[in-house]
């Protein structure tokens, strides 16, 4: 398991594992909790086949590594605020989950975590206190997440271009492999959209000003529309090379002395006759 750190600097931390819904999924997924910390860490696996290291003499094999990464609570909160747009409500009427109603507790104290401002309005009723979700203030929340995630990617010269996956098998112009600004962060994009629901992700993608990308899907329409022009224009030709031909049954013309012998074979018995038995 690969641990952060920071997570474990404290010998005696009070860090425990909990199951929460994933904000992009909506299925239950194992994080690392500390309420002294005040973190949330997501722990996530890495599969692997025919693996193993060495311990000593020993050879251990493995067939996955977990590793544990740092999460802004604020994206498990989306989904949620979400659900309950349409209306002011109070914040325990919004982290609620109908199907485990045992995780409401705990969603309430991660939400002393994060600052709900910066994905919602906040309006004060009296003594209640009402929130509603805020499209254009989480994508001012969600923009510099992806401007710091390019810069690292940046920094880190990691190659974010298409051409990176063929450059070890073919020699590939140095310039084409240089990723422009737009790449870099609609890479940072895809990181981040792990963690958001598909509808955020494209509210987020127009924010940014990215276009979306339909030629892989367009080219694989245009891919099975020409296989099936193939199939059927395959079928025609073998029609047309081999037609069904009818074969007339043609009765020869007898000639003069076949009708003779026909007539002389009339009211005779065939040998076959001679030869049955009795009765």
């Amino acid at each position: 398991m690969l641990v952060l750190d920071a997570l474990t600097k404290d010998e005696n931390g009070d860090h425990q594992l909990i199951k929460l819904r994933h904000p992009q999924t909506n299925e239950l997924a194992i994080f690392v909790y500390s309420e002294n910390d005040k973190t949330l860490a997501q722990m996530r696996s890495l599969p692997f086949s025919h693996r193993s290291f060495f311990k000593g003499n020993d050879v251990i094999p493995i067939d996955r590594i977990d590793f544990v990464t740092l999460v802004d609570p604020m994206f498990l909160f989306l989904p949620y605020f979400v659900k309950c747009s349409s209306m002011f409500c109070p914040l325990d009427q919004i982290l609620v989950d109908e199907s485990l109603p045992e995780l409401n507790n705990l969603l309430m104290k991660l939400s002393e975590l994060t600052n709900l401002k910066q994905i919602a309005t906040k309006k004060e009723v009296g003594d209640l206190i009402l929130w509603q979700y805020n499209e254009n203030k989480t994508m001012e929340w969600l923009t510099p997440k992806i401007e710091k995630v390019s810069k690292v990617l940046i920094t880190q010269q990691i190659n974010v271009n298409q051409n990176a996956a063929i450059s070890s098998s073919f020699k590939v112009c140095e310039t084409s492999l240089q990723a422009t600004d737009e790449q870099y962060k609609r890479y940072a994009y895809n990181i981040i959209s792990e963690y958001l629901h598909i509808d955020i992700q494209k509210s987020l993608l127009k924010h940014l000003g990215l276009p979306e990308i339909v030629e892989c899907n367009k080219r694989k329409a245009d891919e099975n529309k020409s296989d099936v022009n193939k199939k059927v224009k395959h079928k025609e030709v073998e029609y047309d090379e081999m037609p069904f031909q009818v074969i007339k049954n043609v009765t020869p013309k007898l000639t003069a002395k076949d009708k003779a012998l026909k007539k002389a074979a009339s009211g005779t018995k065939s040998i076959s006759s001679f030869f049955k038995k009795s009765v």
